[in-house]
């Protein structure tokens, strides 16, 4: 019986064993889910920044475009806006 009883403490001392890191593993669980939304906000908010500064880049590179004396590029220039433009609206429409 000794023996038995042996055998069975050593299954309880396993399980509660088993309990406890299964406890550590499922905060860790969580705790990884939050920083996973919170960088994906990040992720997020940098995107739309990064679309943000392309606009502003590309105002720029118009505006410098139609300050110089070449007006056939900037009609190029402005022909190419025009036509981002219209496909944009197409993928809008949809």
């Amino acid at each position: 019986m000794d023996e038995l009883t042996l055998i069975v403490e050593g299954i309880q001392n396993k399980l509660k064993k088993l309990t406890i890191r299964n406890k550590q593993l499922k905060e860790k669980i969580l705790s990884l889910e939050t920083d996973n939304r919170s960088l994906q906000k990040d992720l997020e908010g940098s995107a739309q920044r990064i679309g943000e500064l392309e606009k502003e880049l590309t105002n720029v590179q118009a505006a410098k475009l139609l300050e110089g004396t070449d007006s056939s590029r900037a009609k190029q220039k402005i022909n190419e806006l025009l036509r981002e433009i219209e496909k944009s609206t197409v993928l809008l429409n949809r």
